[in-house]
């Protein structure tokens, strides 16, 4: 039997509001720019021509904008187990604001898995795990997943073998492209992070 082929997909570029990037979580449900629209016309550009079964999204509109020309017309899923890791008090904040705030989170091997009364990788890594679950037990042989930096860098951490801890190590700029491959509970990262840019 061949193996499945599972596209994950990070989604494009979002509208901030004054272009500067924030910790967007959950709680801020922005459009995509006039940048991330053509990066998610380019995405559908690239799948047109790959067989995909179903497209499986976060609920979070950034997400289903980026999925819509991926699906083509093909079914378009949304998983709430996709939606972006929560960021607590970081929800909403710009990156710089959240360093100078809160220093001790960004010392290398401080130990800290969530920002306050946020939620943990390990959290995270649970939601990204049923959802992978979920589209391979829906797949014959090839979807796409199209979902946030924080929960698609968690399963690939998990899917190499790495700490979570180093899940902002792991390259996965917006739109970006990685390629599961295998089948059932045995995935493996044949392809990762890849720009059609």
């Amino acid at each position: 039997m061949a193996a499945k082929q599972i596209y994950l997909i990070r989604h494009a570029l979002p509208d901030y509001p004054g272009g500067a990037k924030m910790c967007l979580g959950q709680k801020n449900d922005l459009p995509l720019s006039a940048d991330g629209r053509r990066q998610a016309q380019r995405l559908g550009a690239f799948f047109a021509a790959i067989p995909l079964e179903a497209v499986y999204t976060s609920p979070l509109l950034r997400a289903r904008q980026t999925a819509a020309p991926i699906a083509g017309g093909r079914p378009l899923v949304v998983l709430h187990d996709l939606i972006e890791l929560y960021g607590g008090k970081w929800d909403g904040l710009p990156f710089e604001e959240i360093r100078a705030r809160y220093p001790q989170y960004f010392v290398r091997g401080a130990g800290f898995s969530c920002p306050p009364g946020g939620e943990s990788d390990a959290q995270g890594l649970a939601r990204a795990r049923a959802a992978l679950a979920y589209a391979d037990a829906h797949t014959k042989a090839c979807a796409a997943i199209v979902a946030h930096s924080g929960i698609n860098r968690l399963l690939l951490c998990d899917l190499l073998g790495r700490p979570l801890s180093e899940k902002r190590q792991i390259p996965h700029d917006y739109a970006a492209v990685s390629l599961l491959e295998g089948s059932e509970k045995s995935w493996r990262v044949k392809n990762i992070s890849v720009q059609l840019d």
